[in-house]
């Protein structure tokens, strides 16, 4: 059951949209967070509380992004076979999430069908699409790794978790990761107007939250626990990276405790 606290979050965000759009016409907003943290919830929120205000507002997720299985074994040919699995940067269609931040900045009439990404099937879907309808007056981009800028090199050279020492032992998978993740900065994130993180205790609570949805889906489709920590392992390092440097990526961030409760809306610059 949602509580008044969240709401009166969702409240303080909502008004911090609509004092910005005072000064401009339409807004470009990013809200991160870890796996399981609320972002996707939280970014529907404050999507119906903005069009309360008659305000046309577009939510996307970085996952609607998502290159299609054959994408992905180009690039496992390319660089590693960890490319396979989708999720980390460089698993995205950047070309097209920068056509829609394009179509957005322009504020044109524009309809645009969007490839549906199907979790459960881990591939686009060829006959199903999402429909856009531009101009939007808001633009919400929410996901995992949204508004990271990347690591520096030396922080790369000592793996994180089984994973990396095993599998990425030439780290050829972690420095494209992050190459790429300081593309999607320059060509993405660096154009937002206002950006949230959600900020969990600590990357261990990932693995708990992510079962829950995980619950979600049709069950031939679901991973088990080893599979489960086996996928979110390809996700610690940029998210233990957002929970460090947090405050140098975002202008804002909302605390949530390991019960799922969120805390006040806190602007940091």
């Amino acid at each position: 059951m949602i509580n008044k606290s969240y709401l009166n979050t969702v409240k303080e965000v909502t008004d911090k949209i609509i004092d910005l759009r005072k000064k401009r016409k339409n807004i470009f907003c990013l809200i991160s967070g870890p796996q399981g943290s609320g972002k996707t919830t939280f970014s529907s929120h404050v999507k119906s509380a903005l069009q309360k205000n008659k305000l046309k507002v577009l939510v996307l997720s970085i996952d609607n992004f998502y290159l299609g299985k054959k994408d992905r074994e180009k690039l496992s040919y390319k660089i590693s076979n960890l490319f396979l699995t989708r999720g980390v940067p460089g698993t995205h269609n950047l070309k097209l999430l920068k056509e829609i931040v394009k179509k957005f900045k322009s504020k044109k009439k524009n309809k645009f069908k969007l490839p549906l990404f199907s979790k459960g099937h881990d591939d686009i879907l060829k006959s199903k699409f999402i429909h856009l309808n531009f101009p939007y007056d808001v633009f919400i981009l929410e996901g995992w790794c949204v508004g990271y800028r990347g690591s520096s090199v030396s922080r790369l050279k000592k793996p994180i978790n089984q994973m990396e020492r095993l599998l990425d032992k030439n780290l050829k998978w972690r420095n494209h990761v992050n190459r790429v993740s300081k593309k999607y900065a320059s060509l993405i994130y660096k154009k937002s107007d206002f950006s949230i993180f959600l900020k969990i205790p600590s990357f261990n609570q990932v693995f708990y939250w992510r079962k829950k949805q995980e619950q979600q889906i049709p069950k031939k489709l679901r991973m088990n626990n080893n599979q489960l920590k086996k996928f979110i392992s390809f996700y610690q390092r940029i998210t233990m990276d957002l929970l460090k440097d947090y405050k140098k990526c975002f202008n804002s961030f909302i605390p949530i405790d390991s019960r799922h409760n969120f805390g006040r809306y806190k602007i940091l610059t």
